[in-house]
């Protein structure tokens, strides 16, 4: 008599959706160096928001094991770089195509009668609002040196790549806006990631 074949039916991989918050962007993106847990934000800005996250391609991609990926997700978690949860998003804020919206995204984080501005590490200007073309030009030129000094309420920079790109805005804005998610995806599309560096994985 032939023996009978068991299955284990495997439980289904909860599904999580994994949401870089603003408090995310604006502190792993304003380091200059690579690290695991900007390397994770990168890899987060990159997906679209509104599907599950795979943790297994997630590692794979990274070139980490599964236990690394849990550990930095975690720490980015109780800082509240990231946000998870079981339930797809409401709305889209995977920030579009390259550097097409980055106006309405400043105007957003701006607010009515602000002036804000962002500039490459080269002075050329990559989005202004409330400054005519003249104007937005000369003040990015210079903000380039700028660039190299520590943030600044008004002046904050990030880091992509080769690239330093400097955002300076009239005074203070919501550091908890959703809309700086939307600016840093388009910044990271357009200019890519910053890596992570040899021996840090």
């Amino acid at each position: 008599m032939p023996e009978a074949t068991v299955h284990v039916m495997q439980p289904p991989e909860t599904l999580r959706f994994i949401k870089v918050t603003a408090t995310g962007v604006l502190h792993w993106l304003a380091q200059p160096d690579a690290g695991p847990e900007r390397a994770v934000i990168e890899c987060l800005l990159s997906m679209d928001g509104r599907t599950p996250v795979n943790l297994r391609a997630m590692s794979a991609s990274l070139s980490w094991p599964m236990a690394q990926l849990a550990r930095v997700l975690f720490a980015l978690n109780r800082s509240q770089g990231i946000q998870v949860d079981m339930d797809a998003p409401l709305r889209d804020e995977s920030g579009g195509d390259a550097l097409a919206g980055l106006d309405h995204d400043l105007q957003t984080l701006a607010g009515t009668g602000q002036r804000a501005l962002l500039a490459s590490s080269d002075g050329l200007c990559l989005a202004a609002i409330g400054w005519s073309d003249e104007e937005a030009e000369q003040m990015a030129g210079r903000l380039a040196p700028v660039s190299e000094q520590e943030n600044t309420a008004p002046v904050l920079t990030w880091f992509f790549a080769r690239e330093r790109v400097v955002l300076c805005v009239d005074a203070g804005v919501d550091q908890r806006d959703p809309a700086w998610v939307g600016v840093a995806r388009r910044l990271l599309r357009a200019c890519g990631p910053l890596g992570l560096e040899p021996g840090l994985a």
